[in-house]
C-alpha cells in the first residue's frame, strides 16, 4: 500500500512540473487563423499588404529585431500610397515593445515621413514566433505640422515561410 502512494505522489508531482513548464507560452501564441493588415488613418479605414519582412541583428549584439513592411496605395494616374515599417524585438510580446513604427505617405508628388513611436503611441503584440505575428496599436503624431490618427490599426500574419 505504502509503495501505491509513493507512485501517486510521484506521479503527481511529475504532471504538476510539467503542466507549468514554459511550453505553455508557446501554446498561448498561436498562428492566427485569418490574414489582415488595416488600420484607421484620420478616421479612414485603409486596407495593407504585407510587402516584406526581415531580422536584424541589433546594434549591440544583444538579440535581434523583427521587421515588417506594410503598403497600401495606387501609382497611377496620381500617386497616392501609404507605407509603414514595424520594427520590434524578435519572438517578443507584449505591451508598447513596438520600437518603430514609421509612417511614409506620398499623395501626388509630396512626400510625408515620421516614426510615431517618438509620438503617443500604444501597442499590444500578441503572437511573434519564427511563424506568424499579431499585433494591434493605435496612436498619433505631428508630423509636418500636421496631427496623424492612426485608430484600430491590426496585423495577423502568416509568414509564406518560416524564419530559420
Amino acid at each position: 500500500m505504502k509503495k501505491n502512494r509513493y507512485l501517486l505522489i510521484i506521479l503527481i508531482s511529475f504532471l504538476l512540473l510539467n503542466s507549468c513548464s514554459d511550453d505553455d507560452d508557446d501554446a498561448i501564441q498561436t498562428c492566427p487563423q485569418t490574414e489582415i493588415a488595416s488600420m484607421k488613418i484620420n478616421g479612414e479605414l485603409k486596407q495593407f499588404e504585407i510587402n516584406g519582412r526581415g531580422i536584424d541583428l541589433d546594434n549591440d549584439g544583444s538579440g535581434h529585431t523583427l521587421s515588417l513592411w506594410l503598403f497600401t496605395g495606387v501609382f497611377q494616374p496620381q500617386q497616392d500610397s501609404y507605407a509603414v515599417t514595424i520594427e520590434l524585438p524578435y519572438k517578443k510580446t507584449g505591451t508598447n515593445i513596438i520600437e518603430g513604427f514609421n509612417y511614409f505617405r506620398v499623395q501626388n508628388a509630396t512626400s510625408t515621413e515620421g516614426d510615431f513611436v517618438e509620438g503617443e503611441f500604444k501597442s499590444k503584440v500578441i503572437v511573434n514566433t519564427n511563424s506568424c505575428f499579431s499585433a494591434s496599436f493605435s496612436g498619433h503624431a505631428i508630423i509636418d505640422g500636421n496631427e496623424i490618427v492612426i485608430t484600430e490599426g491590426i496585423v495577423k500574419h502568416v509568414y509564406d515561410e518560416p524564419f530559420d
